[in-house]
């Protein structure tokens, strides 16, 4: 094997680590988006449920339906 050819299967060796690194690092990258994606969906379900319970709310208060406080007996 000549030097040239010692040199360029050297270089092709360190193209396949640096790709092999990047796939790895585009798999991680990818299930971490996914988890996040993920949690984002909860969470705009959960944001949206509250929406229409706070909704829910306002419009019993304003229609009377809560029970106004009383005071205590023994005051």
């Amino acid at each position: 094997m000549t030097s040239k050819q010692a040199d360029e299967e050297i270089q092709m060796q360190d193209l396949q680590i640096k790709v092999a690194f990047l796939e790895d690092s585009l798999t991680k990258l990818s299930d971490e988006f996914f988890a996040q994606q993920k949690e984002l969906n909860q969470l705009s379900l959960t944001v949206g449920a509250l929406i229409d319970k706070l909704a829910k709310s306002q419009d019993s208060e304003s229609q009377g339906e809560f029970e106004v406080e009383e005071r205590p007996p023994h005051y």
